[in-house]
């Protein structure tokens, strides 16, 4: 994975350079060392406890998911940017970044929600989905 601001990013020379998707979201949770940020440039109530989908890389094709429900008293809170930042640190990712958060955030598997979702989640219309290819 490499990442580019919005400025820099060059669809073009990124085809040319073998890129076949790319994926916009933020913010981006570590710096170039692994090591966990402490702030991000967004508005305040984003940075608060909230449910969280987010994802993070080992290594080429090595990733790592990771969903936070949350807004359900005596379940869960959810997590801050920071904490979830200091997660993926924890976890040992080399970059890590937010995806959608709220009610958007829900994780299936095997066609089955394995997640409480807020308010049993939202309709999206896009998704992230890892498959084995047969």
């Amino acid at each position: 994975m490499e990442t580019f601001s919005s400025d820099e990013f060059d669809a073009e020379q990124a085809i040319n350079d073998g890129a076949y998707q790319a994926w916009s979201f933020r913010p981006e949770f570590l710096d170039d060392s692994g090591n966990s940020l402490t702030s991000f440039n967004t508005e305040k109530r984003l940075s608060q406890e909230n449910p969280r989908s987010a994802i993070g890389y080992y290594g080429q094709g090595h990733y790592c998911l990771v969903l936070i429900d949350g807004q359900q008293e005596g379940y869960s809170c959810g997590m801050t940017l920071k904490k979830l930042s200091l997660l993926f640190e924890e976890l040992g990712c080399a970059g890590a970044y937010n995806l959608d958060g709220g009610k958007s955030s829900v994780m299936t598997f095997n066609d089955e929600v394995v997640n409480e979702p807020d308010a049993g989640g939202r309709e999206v219309t896009d998704c992230l989905i890892i498959k084995e290819v047969e």
